[in-house]
């Protein structure tokens, strides 16, 4: 039997497991943006793998740790157990940006489905739908994209915190535009977004941090969205990283 610590006794108490992933192709996307490939024989049975349904995984960093990080699963193959994941390689790297630089098939990384929401597309069609983000909620955003029908309406602001954001594939969807907002400070957001009625619409927003601070005032105060009408989450912490982290060998299952 594994050896359990205190961060997987804690997940565990919460109903959490560990599922076995395995790497099976790899793609690069961008110049900072790659594509894994895995399989797991276990995970797509237990996981709802809606629009953005996402993981945690437990990379492994320096010593005798593994560091938590959330991601979100696309593409799922129910009858091959086959998903896609993709990561923005960053310097300096974190946990996971490090792993999937490296990663190769045959390698293996441990996940938990444990929190994991997905979005799902009302019966009754919003006016619209406003999707907010950068590059690290790209996948999620695609897929919500993808599962929304041809008649919705779609805008799109991506915050580019690198040139290359632009070169991150994104799905055709004949009412999306996308607007791209070059990154000044925190503010940039929210200032590129004009003034309008967004009554009837929803709105699905995860970019960083801070740029979800200055934003969340006017999605709230002016747009006038509610709990309801919004899923509203910041995806990363600008200098900061997120996360927990377990001893090596520890698990939640």
């Amino acid at each position: 039997m594994a050896k359990r610590g205190v961060s997987g006794a804690i997940m565990r108490g919460l109903g959490a497991k560990d599922h076995a992933l395995t790497v099976v192709d790899k793609k690069v996307l961008a110049p900072h943006f790659v594509q894994v490939r895995m399989t797991s024989p276990t995970l797509l049975h237990d996981l709802d793998t809606g629009p953005a349904a996402w993981l945690r995984f437990w990379f492994p960093g320096e010593g005798s740790h593994e560091y938590q990080r959330g991601y979100t699963i696309t593409h799922p193959d129910r009858s091959t157990g086959e998903f896609n994941v993709n990561f923005v390689l960053h310097e300096p790297a974190g946990p996971g940006s490090a792993w999937a630089k490296r990663a190769r098939p045959g390698d293996t990384v441990q996940a938990m489905i444990y929190g994991s929401t997905t979005f799902e597309v009302p019966d009754q069609p919003a006016t619209g739908y406003l999707l907010i983000g950068d590059s690290a909620s790209i996948p999620a955003i695609a897929s919500i994209i993808e599962a929304l029908p041809s008649e919705a309406h779609i805008e799109c602001y991506l915050e580019e915190h690198d040139p290359a954001d632009h070169e991150i594939p994104l799905p055709e969807h004949p009412g999306a535009t996308v607007y791209w907002v070059p990154r000044q400070g925190p503010g940039s957001l929210t200032a590129a977004i004009p003034a309008r009625d967004y009554g009837g619409w929803y709105a699905w927003v995860a970019p960083e941090s801070g740029s979800l601070k200055a934003l969340r005032p006017r999605l709230r105060n002016e747009f006038g969205f509610t709990k309801a009408t919004s899923y509203i989450q910041a995806y990363w912490v600008e200098g900061k990283t997120m996360g927990t982290r377990r001893g090596l060998g520890e698990s939640s299952d």
